[in-house]
């Protein structure tokens, strides 16, 4: 028997592609941008924002510009907000740090090839394999083992004496627009609402959809390798101009749309489930002295909320120097002291049987948490004193021992995003146990790991936005 029934074709979804002016009026001093999206098919995650930079009148025209070599431009973006009518679906906060984290943790090819031609980073290190000439051409840590920055890295930071000698070997930051790069972020990167998903923009028909992003000042991402010693630009030698959203609308078929639209009016309506952070900054004041122990216990509250992973991100408060990693890295780096222990309290129980001390242990939590070992030079994460003084791992001038991000992993395995992690109690905060004993200067070996330090907590936890067909119009309701 034939069966004579008429079937429909299915469609294929499109794409449309449209670039966004900001809401906000620009001046050469705007660093904050805001855009306004249309709530027409699906947003796709490689959605970007794009601008340029261009080179201001205090920077002279001998001076060289260009986006650090380590993060590049992700390092500009300080606060990515998403929101729909007054509800914020996600914010983060000091996105540089949390971003480079998560998602530059490529390869060095993926990194520095494909990233680097949107981003502009490019780091590429090699290890000493003699003994440097002199302090004043490798600095007083020149010892065989240490990492140092090759030219194929797009800029030569120097010799360590600081005589002004470094040079770009790459494109420099130029004040003609007509000729300057246009740098580009994929939205993934800014909004974890979207990492790894589409974001049904037709359910929110009667909220409009705001992407704001911030920019960090110009110091903390960009190198003027003229203002030596430390190689880092003024705020005042760069402005963004023409930032505007390249927005990528994927317009499924009629049935897709009518399926989504059905499940608004079911109990319960549509569930938009995505992670989100929270940003949470504590501090850690000087240690007495040399081998002086300091305990502490970050409050992180978080109650009520389901939490899948806590990041411990720092910096030391002391001021630039110069050493390579603060040419390099600028204020991208995470500091770590040289023994240092954690621990995690989580209604009312510690999350490890005994605290996490070992500096191998702490970069497998690390990698539980990232779901991937880190991949930046294994030298750049261990500063345990042993590898210190055994001269594995010296630090001063070259970058080993210069990101080392703590993490833990509070997930249950399941993959979900609500129903994957661990609820906090009411009346029971999240509790971060810290402890450091921390060694001063040692010539040669370590620079002082005594000095107060600024720390901040990127918590993950789950995100859900409901929405529900109303008689007229829709309900949107966003739940931490």
């Amino acid at each position: 028997m034939m069966n004579y029934e008429i079937r429909e074709v299915p469609m294929q979804s499109e794409i449309r592609t449209e670039e966004v002016e900001t809401m906000n009026p620009a001046t050469p001093t705007t660093r904050v941008f805001k855009f306004k999206i249309h709530n027409t098919g699906f947003l796709d995650s490689t959605s970007m924002i794009k601008f340029n930079l261009l080179k201001t009148a205090t920077a002279d025209a001998a001076h060289r510009l260009r986006v650090n070599c380590f993060n590049g431009i992700l390092g500009a973006i300080r606060t990515a907000t998403m929101s729909c009518g007054d509800f914020i679906i996600c914010e983060t906060h000091d996105c540089n740090q949390i971003a480079t984290l998560r998602h530059l943790n490529k390869s060095q090819d993926q990194r520095n090839d494909f990233f680097g031609h949107y981003l502009g980073n490019s780091l590429q290190v090699e290890v000493a394999s003699d003994r440097g000439a002199d302090d004043a051409t490798n600095g007083a840590d020149r010892d065989k083992g240490q990492l140092r920055v090759t030219n194929n890295s797009g800029a030569n930071f120097g010799t360590q004496n600081n005589a002004g000698n470094a040079r770009l070997f790459s494109k420099s930051i130029v004040a003609d627009k007509a000729n300057s790069d246009v740098y580009a972020i994929p939205l993934y990167m800014l909004f974890p609402a979207i990492e790894g998903r589409q974001m049904p923009l037709f359910l929110f028909q009667d909220y409009p959809i705001i992407l704001e992003v911030e920019f960090n000042e110009a110091s903390k991402y960009i190198n003027n390798i003229k203002r030596h010693p430390t190689y880092e630009a003024l705020d005042t030698d760069v402005q963004i101009s023409d930032c505007k959203l390249v927005v990528d609308y994927v317009l499924p078929p009629a049935s897709v749309i009518s399926k989504y639209v059905a499940s608004t009016q079911k109990d319960g309506g549509y569930r938009f489930e995505y992670p989100k952070f929270s940003l949470v900054k504590k501090s850690l004041p000087a240690t007495g002295g040399n081998r002086v122990e300091q305990e502490v216990e970050h409050r992180l509250g978080q109650e009520n909320k389901e939490i899948h992973k806590v990041f411990q991100l720092k910096q030391y408060n002391a001021a630039k120097t110069t050493a390579m990693a603060d040419k390099v890295l600028l204020s991208q780096r995470v500091d770590g002291s040289d023994t240092e222990e954690y621990n995690v309290e989580i209604n009312g129980q510690d999350v490890y049987r005994d605290d996490i001390f070992n500096v191998a242990s702490q970069y497998n939590e690390l990698t539980e948490c990232l779901g991937e070992p880190l991949k930046i030079p294994r030298a750049m994460y261990f500063n345990d004193c042993n590898s210190q003084l055994s001269h594995l791992a010296t630090l001063g001038s070259g970058l080993n021992v210069q990101y080392k991000p703590l993490g833990c992993d509070l997930t249950n395995g399941t993959g979900a995003i609500n129903g994957g992690g661990t609820i906090v109690q009411q009346g029971s905060p999240l509790i971060w146990k810290y402890k450091r004993t921390p060694s001063v200067a040692i010539a040669n070996v370590c620079v002082d790991n005594t000095p107060a330090m600024t720390v901040n907590y990127h918590v993950m936890h789950s995100g859900l936005a409901v929405i529900k067909k109303l008689d007229v119009g829709t309900s949107v309701q966003v739940r931490q």
